[in-house]
């Protein structure tokens, strides 16, 4: 994996006690737990502390601090969310990830309009015919390679649908959003490719609107105008990037833990009421969007004992709120019993995940679709390593199961 370069020079207001070198792209050895690793970071590290790595940018370790980031608006701008900076759109950048309250909130809505609790439950049926129909013509085979087989099948169907795209185009698709996620590639061209992909059907939609999200998008209003096809163009290319990859890489962790752990699928089938906790307990302990979560500092503020300067960024991940041990104590360890406060998965502040509730219930009826059919699985193979990013996923993970008689 490609490293981007490291800034020898480290800030004079920054002291060397909190001087601690950790790449977010290579947070851990090959074959290692990686969210193991970020805990393990918790017990090493200063709770914000300055790293080198990826151009040189503050890294924030204490699960109150990162909340304090990413909540504070006011103080800490969207307008640069990965590392390097270089990374970073220029201009305006993406509606509205891109943008600070209350420039956010009037393109934010609609979004949350549209995938909304009703809205996913609309959904639901066709997404759970959708799984029936995948794990069915699985379920005799005796095994799969997952991630190809059902992860990059389910949710990016669901999304293509929902966007009406068509299902042709879906590894074509993935294989470019997939280089932007991870490190390494030019991902300004990559983004100008989707852009350029999506541009002749946003023209479309907007003249002659259907029934899908863009069209639907394209007829909602901004400071009572209808929406501009710029703003138009820039959302739907950032839902086109975060609809083909985040629910794939988290189902990949969920069926790893469950091949690997024969105790915790039978406490599911034998009790299928507690699959909600459950889906709620492995999203926190398997929280697989760990750097993309930046933020630009605006004034200089006071954050726990560093002085963070105008300008400069910080990676404020909230997977730290999952592995806290305060709030979670022996947060390795999953518990489907576990009073789960706010998982950090999605995200916290106005930025949260708008599509948090159609994630819910792609991965619950998961649990629910695939254990009543392939109960008992495990790994083909344990040599299994994640592909760190901005988002963490599995390339390849292969299953077995006893073919039924």
């Amino acid at each position: 994996m490609p490293a981007y370069a490291m800034n020898m020079t480290v800030p004079d207001h920054v002291p060397a006690d909190l001087v601690h070198d950790y790449d977010v792209y290579a947070p851990g050895p090959a074959g290692s737990d990686f969210f193991a690793e970020l805990y393990a970071l918790k017990q090493k590290a200063p709770p914000i502390f300055w790293t080198r790595h990826n151009e040189g940018h503050w890294y924030v370790n204490d699960a109150r601090l990162a909340a304090r980031v990413l909540k504070d608006s006011d103080n800490f701008s969207s307008r640069a969310l990965v590392v390097p900076r270089s990374n970073n759109p220029t201009g305006e950048g993406f509606t509205p990830i891109h943008l600070d309250p209350p420039e956010h909130t009037k393109y934010r809505h609609h979004l949350s309009v549209a995938l909304s609790r009703k809205g996913v439950a609309q959904l639901a049926p066709g997404v759970r015919a959708l799984a029936i129909d995948l794990i069915e013509g699985l379920k005799d085979k005796g095994g799969c390679e997952f991630m190809a087989d059902f992860a990059f099948q389910l949710p990016i169907i669901v999304f293509l649908r929902l966007v009406d795209l068509p299902e042709s185009h879906r590894l074509t698709l993935l294989e470019e959003v997939a280089k932007i996620i991870r490190p390494g590639s030019n991902k300004a061209d990559i983004i100008r490719g989707l852009a350029a992909y999506l541009a002749p059907i946003i023209r479309e939609r907007r003249a002659n609107p259907g029934d899908d999200l863009i069209s639907w998008l394209s007829l909602q209003e901004v400071d009572g105008e209808r929406m501009r096809e710029e703003k138009l163009h820039s959302m739907c290319t950032l839902l086109l990037i975060g609809g083909l990859d985040s629910v794939a890489n988290t189902l990949g962790f969920f069926a790893r833990f469950l091949a690997e752990n024969p105790d915790h699928r039978r406490q599911i089938i034998e009790n299928p009421a507690i699959i909600s906790a459950a889906v709620e307990e492995l999203l926190r302990r398997f929280p697989t969007v760990t750097a993309g979560t930046g933020r630009m500092c605006l004034h200089d503020q006071q954050v726990g004992p560093a002085l963070v300067k105008a300008g400069e960024i910080v990676i404020s991940p909230p997977a730290m709120m999952n592995l806290d041990d305060e709030t979670y104590p022996d947060p390795l360890k999953v518990d489907f019993t576990r009073r789960i406060a706010s998982v950090g998965t999605f995200g916290q502040g106005p930025h949260r995940c708008v599509g948090a509730n159609l994630a819910r219930s792609e991965l619950t009826i998961f649990l629910e679709e695939w254990l009543k059919r392939i109960p008992d699985f495990r790994l083909a193979d344990d040599r299994l390593t994640f592909q760190a990013g901005v988002n963490i996923s599995y390339t390849s993970l292969p299953l077995v199961w006893d073919k039924a008689a």
